[in-house]
């Protein structure tokens, strides 16, 4: 019988705070692939952590010039008076 280990998450930034941070330093707009190269995470993960992202309105997403893909932006950040 194999024997399964249930393994906890390591403290630390969460993967979508690794995302945000990064999308922030890349004012210019990034992809995907690019998120998923440098965090070192896989697609599917990066996926769901932006769709989140994008629904809590962090950061906003437009299609390439070249219409394949997206590039993901950071939003401004408004200080409250």
């Amino acid at each position: 019988m194999i024997g399964i280990k249930i393994i906890n998450a390591t403290p630390g930034p969460t993967t979508s705070d690794l995302i945000l941070e990064f999308i922030r330093k890349r004012t210019t707009g990034t992809t995907l692939k690019e998120i998923c190269y440098s965090l070192n995470r896989p697609v599917s993960m990066v996926q769901v952590c932006l769709k989140n992202l994008i629904s809590a309105k962090y950061i906003f997403a437009r299609k390439s010039k070249t219409g394949v893909g997206l590039i993901y932006y950071p939003r401004k950040i408004r200080a409250k008076n």
